[in-house]
C-alpha cells in the first residue's frame, strides 16, 4: 500500500512537471511572437538600415518578412525594406503574358516593389530566413545573411519586368487568362487567410494528436465562404492564432476526428493554457466560436 502511494506520489509530480513545461513552451513562443511582431514593426519605417534587415533575420519567420512586405505595399512603400520610394502606379491584373516565352507570370508579389532590383533583393534575403521555428532556434548557428548589391549601370525594361516576375509555368494548351478584378482580389484575400490559418494550425495540431490532412480540406471549405475585404485579412500573429483556434472548433462540427481530438483532457489543457496566453478565458473562445455560427432558424 504504502509503495502504491509513493509510485502515485511521483506520478503526480511528474505530471506537474510536464504541465509546468508546458506552460513554459507556450510562454516562451508567445514572447519570441512578440519579439518578431516589434522587429515587423520597425521593418515598416521608410528606409531601414542594412544591418538591421541582416540581424532581423534571425528574430522573424518567412511569415513575418512577407507580413513586412504586404504591409509596406498598403503604405504604397516599396516591399524590400531597404528602399524608401513610394510605388507608382500599380497594375490591377494578376498575371502578364509573355509573347516571347508563351509562358503565363504570376505578378502578384512584383507588384509588392518598385524594381525588379527590390524584387529581386527581396527575395534573396527572404530564402535566407531560417525555416526553423523561432523557439528551436538555440539549436542551431544562426544565418549568415548576404544582401543584393545594385549592379552599377542596371537598367530596368518592361521586357525585363515580365522576364523576371515568379513564373508559374502553365501549358500554353491550358492558358490560365488574367481574372477581373473583384474575382482576383478574393482569390488574393482567400489565399492569404488560408496561408495564415495554416501557418498557425502547424503550430497546434500536434499537441492535439492531429495532422494539417485532417483539417486542410473542411478548412479550405469553410474560407470558400467567408466575405473578405481588404481589412480584414490584416491581422498580427495572436490574432491569426485565435481565429485558428477558432475554426477549429467550427471544424469539428463537420469532422467526427477533429471533434474527438477537442475532447481529450490534453486537448482541453493545452488550448486552455493557450487562451490563459492570450489573455482569453474559455468563454471568450465560445463566444467567438457562436458568433460564426449560423443562427437557429
Amino acid at each position: 500500500m504504502a509503495g502504491g502511494k509513493c509510485t502515485k506520489a511521483l506520478t503526480d509530480e511528474e505530471e506537474e512537471k510536464r504541465r509546468e513545461d508546458l506552460r513554459e513552451k507556450l510562454r516562451e513562443k508567445l514572447e519570441l511572437e512578440k519579439s518578431s511582431l516589434k522587429v515587423v514593426e520597425r521593418l515598416l519605417e521608410d528606409s531601414v538600415a542594412a544591418d538591421f534587415l541582416v540581424d532581423c533575420a534571425k528574430f522573424i519567420t518567412t511569415d513575418n518578412y512577407k507580413d513586412a512586405v504586404e504591409e509596406r505595399f498598403i503604405a504604397k512603400l516599396c516591399g524590400y525594406p531597404l528602399c524608401p520610394n513610394k510605388l507608382g502606379k500599380i497594375p490591377s491584373q494578376q498575371y502578364k503574358i509573355s509573347t516571347k516565352t508563351n509562358k503565363v507570370y504570376d505578378i502578384t508579389e512584383r507588384k509588392c516593389f518598385c524594381s525588379n532590383f527590390c524584387y529581386k533583393a527581396s527575395k534573396t534575403f527572404e530564402l535566407q530566413i531560417s525555416p526553423t521555428p523561432l523557439w528551436l532556434r538555440h539549436h542551431e548557428s544562426p544565418p549568415e545573411i548576404t544582401l543584393m548589391k545594385k549592379r552599377d549601370g542596371y537598367v530596368q525594361s518592361k521586357l525585363q519586368f515580365i522576364m523576371d516576375v515568379t513564373v508559374q509555368d502553365q501549358c500554353m494548351k491550358d492558358p490560365v487568362l488574367p481574372l477581373v478584378d473583384s474575382c482576383a482580389q478574393h482569390l488574393i484575400q482567400k489565399r492569404i487567410t488560408v496561408d495564415k490559418i495554416s501557418s498557425c494550425l502547424r503550430n497546434i495540431v500536434g499537441s492535439l494528436h492531429l495532422t494539417m490532412s485532417n483539417v486542410s480540406t473542411d478548412l479550405n471549405n469553410l474560407v470558400r465562404t467567408f466575405r473578405f475585404t481588404n481589412t480584414n485579412v490584416i491581422h498580427k500573429t495572436p490574432e491569426w492564432t485565435l481565429i485558428a483556434v477558432v475554426l477549429l472548433h467550427l471544424l469539428s462540427e463537420v469532422s467526427p476526428v477533429v471533434q474527438e481530438a477537442l475532447k481529450t483532457p490534453a486537448s482541453v489543457e493545452y488550448l486552455s493554457t493557450l487562451m490563459d496566453e492570450l489573455g482569453l478565458q474559455e468563454q471568450d473562445l465560445l463566444n467567438l466560436v457562436q458568433l460564426f455560427k449560423t443562427p437557429p432558424q
